[in-house]
């Protein structure tokens, strides 16, 4: 099943293409990635998706639903999670409060729409959460304290907080070491086997060639290649365009 589905979206900033008719899906349960060189296009489509950015043309489905027109907090409703390429956090709270502060906006959700059937409290969700993550070490830091591969971790719990049921994640390897990474692989993973799907962009090939289920490839604002990592891998069109280069 298609968690989310990508219709023939354009986006023009003035006489500059920067989407041209791009579709894709992303399966139900899968981690799907999108790469590309550096101004291919791949944080405007995130931001199309999340509803940070308006298509001049296509649609975006989200769980079945036409969301196309949908403001950001709408999709977020709709079991829509997501990061940025640029940490979004607020420095001057501590891990747990940053991740609190999107409890509390989740539990508001379900008071706004009537629904109180909130089956895990706050405390009890970000226990799980931070122990899941690997921050119950960091819990009691601020955020400008730690280093920025925990603040990616942040990032992703503070989404996590949410239900969501799709993540986009727009290069959270960024910051990280080699271990790291390799640790967040495995969190992403573990999130998929528990009903989490993931679409991520991201530059560091290892991590996308190791967790990936399908990659869509784009360049120039335009879809060049599509498949499973090995189909990837061994494209020449991909390889020109991108895994050829010092990425």
């Amino acid at each position: 099943m298609s968690q989310l589905t990508i219709n023939n979206v354009t986006v023009r900033f003035g006489g500059h293409t920067a989407l041209n008719n791009v579709s894709m899906t992303v399966e139900s349960g899968t981690i799907t990635g999108l790469i590309g060189p550096n101004g291919a296009g791949k944080t405007t489509l995130f931001n199309v998706v999340s509803g940070l950015q308006r298509a001049d043309e296509g649609e975006v489905i989200l769980n079945g639903e036409i969301v196309t027109n949908k403001a950001p907090y709408k999709r977020a409703r709709c079991g829509l999670g997501r990061t940025f390429q640029r940490l979004e956090l607020f420095p001057s709270l501590t891990v747990e409060e940053n991740i609190r502060v999107s409890g509390e906006i989740r539990n508001q959700w379900a008071s706004n729409d009537g629904n109180r059937n909130i089956q895990k409290s706050i405390d009890q969700k970000m226990e799980e959460i931070i122990t899941l993550t690997g921050l119950a070490d960091s819990a009691d830091y601020h955020v400008a304290e730690i280093p920025t591969g925990k603040a990616r971790l942040v990032e992703l719990a503070r989404t996590l907080m949410q239900d969501p049921k799709l993540i986009l994640l727009d290069e959270p390897a960024s910051g990280q070491n080699d271990l790291e990474t390799a640790e967040f692989g495995y969190l992403l993973q573990k999130l998929t086997n528990e009903g989490i799907t993931i679409f991520l962009v991201e530059h560091d090939m290892s991590l996308v060639m190791s967790v990936c289920d399908h990659v869509h490839v784009l360049d120039f604002g335009s879809i060049i290649a599509d498949g499973s990592t090995n189909e990837i891998q061994t494209n020449k069109r991909v390889i020109d365009a991108y895994l050829g280069s010092d990425q």
